[in-house]
């Protein structure tokens, strides 16, 4: 086995950062350190990359991603402050050659310690590992017996994107691989942070119920995945996309084969896939609402309601404060606990109970943030917004462009819905086809949801996580 055990490049100074330490990013210098550590392995390229999730790791191995088309898997088990036997539980998933794991300096002495290795080319001080260098660990089996220690050096051979002088306006895409859907923007982003959409491309998968009935995607589905993905390529080639960021949400992080299915993906795309944990799903999601709603300084709760998962978080003047990922996403819900159409009694209780249920552990958190006014987003929650704005315009001559969903609507038209056959959701004005499956099961989260929560009223955001992607990636200089 040849692992490469390597520690992230600079990142912006702590004291510099305002937002959570996870999403602090790398600097200039750190920049071109990852360039010159994909430099540094061209001889021996590594076939798989895991990542700490904080942001700075995973910008570390991005420059290799991109060299090689390879995902980047994100585990917590490299996190800062993890222990050595948590990181250790990786070694026997590294059968395919070369791997390189990024983490940080406690992780990387703890590993060294337990499997006490100290070796050549390293100083007496620096038994552990500089920012942006490596240790090069080989050996039979999946205990390493030999290391090497590498700090990278010279002049990157690639041209650092950061450096360089760019356009005012740059056409990005956005894919996001959902478990129900995988979503696809196209938008010409400013400098300034306005997003133009150009394309909305939207190939429905359902993704989550396959998870839901056995944890792995088939081969049939897998491929139809593959050439789903191959197609929305084609369309950003045609569009002339200059820079493509393509996650994997709740399905990809699931399945048993999520990451293999996200290396074919990936290769299928010519980009690389980053597998995001629902952590940074719901981080991600909340700055788009920030930066569409202006929030000020009065805490807010945003929640996306997705087909594998739901995520959480509660924040003000550009801080979260708490974050949560829950497995409360419509498809999933709808394919373990309802089998009738009209849903069951029965079926719309265990729904309740399994949103309460999923809540607890966050709940008083959540109360505790004090938001004066909550966010929604995704397909489910918009097409509810529809049919619910339908019927406000029939009594108000000019209704909100923001859809704002009161608690008591929402109650009404879940109890409507509920009780109702699929054909007759579908003739509700504002209802489409593809959504007239799930949207009971929404209706029944999303009211249980603020009932806990004590909300009365959602504002539903035409923002998520495509938009916050390419926020991102603006912030972090990546075009």
């Amino acid at each position: 086995m040849k692992l490469y055990l390597v520690r992230h490049a600079r990142a912006e100074p702590r004291g510099e950062w305002s937002g959570h330490d996870e999403l602090r990013p790398l600097s200039q210098r750190g920049r071109e350190e990852s360039v010159l550590l994909a430099d540094s392995l061209a001889d021996d390229p590594p076939v798989r990359l895991i990542s700490s999730p904080a942001l700075r790791c995973q910008q570390t191995l991005e420059p290799l991603a991109v060299e090689y088309a390879i995902p980047i898997e994100v585990d917590e088990r490299l996190a800062e402050g993890e222990s050595a036997a948590r990181a250790l539980e990786l070694l026997p998933t590294l059968d395919e050659g070369p791997v390189a794991f990024c983490t940080h300096g406690d992780v990387i002495e703890a590993l060294l310690t337990v499997l006490e290795l100290r070796a050549s080319g390293a100083d007496d001080d620096a038994s552990c590992c500089r920012k942006g260098a490596y240790w090069r660990l080989e050996g039979s089996g999946y205990t390493p017996s030999r290391a090497h220690y590498v700090e990278p050096s010279g002049r990157p051979k690639r041209r650092d994107r950061a450096s360089a002088a760019r356009p005012e306006t740059v056409r990005a895409a956005a894919l996001d691989l959902g478990s129900t859907s995988f979503n696809l923007l196209i938008a010409d982003v400013r400098r300034d942070g306005r997003i133009t959409p150009v394309i909305r491309e939207k190939m429905m998968l359902r993704l989550g119920t396959v998870i839901a009935h056995g944890g792995h995607i088939p081969k049939e589905v897998s491929k139809l995945a593959v050439e789903t993905a191959r197609e929305l390529a084609e369309l950003a080639e045609r569009e002339k996309v200059q820079h493509l960021i393509a996650v994997g949400t709740a399905a990809l992080r699931e399945a048993s084969n999520g990451a293999k299915l996200a290396d074919a993906i990936g290769k299928a795309l010519g980009a690389p896939i980053r597998i995001l944990s629902g952590r940074e799903e719901a981080r991600t999601i909340f700055r788009a609402f920030e930066r569409r709603l202006n929030f000020g300084s009065a805490p807010v709760l945003g929640l996306d309601l997705g087909g594998g998962s739901l995520e959480l978080a509660i924040g003000r003047g550009g801080t979260i404060d708490y974050e949560a990922s829950l497995g409360l996403g419509a498809v999933r819900l709808h394919a373990e606990l309802v089998a009738h159409d009209p849903m069951r009694r029965e079926e719309a209780t265990a729904l309740r109970a399994r949103v309460r249920s999923e809540l607890a552990p966050h709940r008083e958190a959540f109360l505790a943030g004090g938001a004066v006014r909550a966010v929604a987003a995704g397909g489910t929650v918009r097409a509810l917004a529809r049919v619910a704005d339908e019927r406000r315009a029939r009594r108000l001559p000019h209704p909100s462009p923001a859809p704002h969903l009161p608690l008591a609507e929402l109650q009404a038209l879940e109890r409507e819905l509920v009780a109702s056959a699929r054909e007759e959701r579908l003739a509700l004005r504002g209802m489409r086809k593809r959504r007239a499956d799930l949207v009971a099961t929404g209706a029944v989260v999303l009211t249980t949801l603020a009932e806990a929560l004590d909300l009365d009223a959602y504002t539903v955001c035409d923002w998520s996580l495509r938009e916050g992607l390419l926020l991102e990636a603006l912030e972090q200089g990546l075009f």
